[in-house]
């Protein structure tokens, strides 16, 4: 086999003639136009406009279109084509403030359930037992996610608060009645299992969006910890920061 050239564009890690070659890039790069504007959202996704705009192979398109038709992100018909069927919906990091107005939060249980140790140090509370409510994100009648809250029993208010809009700055003044501060968050994927199948509408192991925080009030003081499950094919988590 002929050795690559130190000079050739592959052995940088690209191409020959420096096009996209990567089907992952390429379904990047369209839900990324199509979400930001760049591609109009109702226009028919044409393979060969798609090759001029990326730079890229018919074989890369057609790769990447098949990757988010199966994510239900586009539908592609026979002698139809190929469009936009579904963009997902954004959803702030740490839910403080939503920019979506049609995101809300529906209470589906609340019980008093006993302490254990992670709620303890995260709260840090010693009492035996603490208030778990247990809601759902809900946009356009779709469930796209499941949240699990642990928090301390001094809060009484009624779970019907937490029905509405998914802000937390609302929430945290409501229903907690406390000014919000910082939120530790940590993000990572899980599986579905039957019960969390079952309320998103989803098969069961369906790749899920993890997101674990706790809410702290402007003194520092723990509020609660939230334990949240998001659709994969449907939810998007973004947050704006700057450079230091």
């Amino acid at each position: 086999m002929t050795a690559t050239p130190p000079d050739h564009p592959r052995s940088k890690g690209g191409s020959a003639r420096g096009r996209q070659v990567s089907a992952r890039r390429v379904r990047d790069l369209i839900s990324a136009s199509i979400r930001d504007g760049y591609i109009a959202p109702d226009a028919p996704l044409a393979e060969e406009d798609l090759m001029e705009l990326f730079d890229t192979s018919r074989g890369s398109v057609r790769a990447a279109l098949t990757q988010l038709s199966e994510t239900g992100f586009v539908e592609r018909r026979r002698r139809v084509g190929t469009r936009v069927t579904h963009l997902g919906v954004v959803i702030p990091l740490t839910d403080i403030l939503t920019d979506s107005e049609h995101v809300y939060l529906e209470t589906l249980e609340q019980r008093v359930v006993p302490n254990f140790p992670l709620v303890r140090e995260r709260l840090r509370i010693q009492d035996p037992t603490v208030r778990l409510i247990e809601t759902r994100f809900v946009c356009d009648d779709e469930t796209l996610g499941l949240r699990t809250a642990y928090f301390s029993t001094r809060y009484d208010s009624h779970p019907d608060i937490l029905s509405g809009p998914a802000s937390m700055a609302s929430v945290l003044h409501d229903f907690f009645g406390a000014i919000p501060g910082e939120v530790l968050v940590s993000i990572g994927s899980d599986a579905a299992d039957v019960h969390t199948a079952r309320v998103l509408g989803i098969s069961e192991n369906a790749p899920l969006i993890s997101r674990e925080m706790t809410y702290y009030d402007v003194d520092g003081e723990p509020i609660q910890t939230v334990f949240d499950r998001f659709r994969g094919d449907r939810v998007r988590l973004e947050t704006a920061a700057s450079a230091m």
